[in-house]
Order: structure tokens, then C-alpha cells, then sequence
């Protein structure tokens, strides 16, 4: 699909704008999904999507996901993704220090994270390594909505700086 996406901070809100066609947008509102028509007309909502990834709807996401699937993933995805490493201070994240990681001739700190059961995330035990430049480089995760054998490692590099922000 050709769209745009749009993240708020301060709170857990992403939008797909000409999503999932043009015309039409689906946003992630605190776990919450929402079609809507760039007027705001809502055409279709999920009040509970994360639900839908699994038990016996869970098996229809096997053979295809919908627009609300999408938009659930997707927006609560590039929400994590975009906010970090912010969404590490946000209330109730804990985050201890492991064992240093030794990778591409690199010392890196491992940060342990455990995230609330509110917080929308891949699950609820994820790993970040930081750079000497205190960058992210490397971030571990389970996407649980995928399935448990979904384990992925995000590699961050080329990082640029927009507006004072590093990405």
C-alpha cells in the first residue's frame, strides 16, 4: 500500500492516511482501530483488536488480515518504533541494565524492558543495545499478534537527526 503515517507522543495514537485506499484513513487510538474517511465519517472500528490475533479469530489471521488487523499492527508498531527511545521514561516501563553485547567489533549496553499490560507493544519483555553514542542499534522483540515463533531483531543504523530528534 502507498501511505503516510502520522505518530503522536504523548499518547499511543497513530494515523494511515490514504490507508487502507485513498480517500480513506485508519488510525490506532490507544488500542483501539478505527476506518474512517479523511473527513472523520467512521466507517468501520475494532474496539478490541489485539483480541482478534488470537484463540479461533486468531486463525483467520493465518490466511488474511483486514484493514483493522493492519491498522492495529501497524499503528501500534510505529508508534513503539518512532517514540523510542521516549517510550522507555513513559510510567509504568521498567528498565534494568544487563550483561554487555558484543557485536560487529562494538560494546553495546542491553537494556532489559518490561512494559505495562496497558502499553500496546509487540509483548511485554523486550530488548534494547545502545551504542557508546547512546543510539540504538538493536532492538529484540517477539511480535506476539504474529505468533509466539515471530521473533524479530530490529538493526538501527544511519541514524539522522530531523528537527533535533535522532531517528
Amino acid at each position: 500500500a502507498n501511505f503516510t503515517f502520522q505518530v503522536q507522543v504523548a499518547e499511543q495514537h497513530t494515523v494511515l492516511h490514504d490507508f487502507p485506499q485513498a480517500g480513506k484513513r485508519a488510525v490506532f487510538d490507544r488500542g483501539e482501530v478505527r476506518i474512517e474517511t479523511h473527513a472523520g465519517e467512521q466507517l468501520d472500528t475494532r474496539t478490541d483488536p489485539r483480541s482478534a490475533f488470537f484463540g479461533l479469530s486468531g486463525i483467520r489471521r493465518n490466511v488474511h488480515w483486514d484493514p483493522l488487523d493492519v491498522a492495529y499492527f501497524a499503528g501500534y508498531a510505529s508508534w513503539n518504533y518512532l517514540t523510542a527511545p521516549l517510550i522507555l521514561t513513559r510510567e509504568g516501563v521498567e528498565v534494568h541494565e544487563g550483561k554487555t553485547w558484543q557485536e560487529r567489533g562494538e560494546t553495546w549496553r542491553r537494556l532489559e524492558v518490561r512494559f505495562p499490560p496497558g502499553l500496546h507493544t509487540h509483548c511485554p519483555r523486550q530488548t534494547f543495545y545502545v551504542d557508546t553514542d547512546g543510539l540504538i542499534r538493536r532492538h529484540d522483540f517477539v511480535a506476539e499478534p504474529v505468533g509466539s515463533w515471530a521473533r524479530a531483531a530490529l538493526y538501527c543504523d544511519e541514524h539522522r537527526q530531523f528537527d533535533g530528534l535522532i531517528f
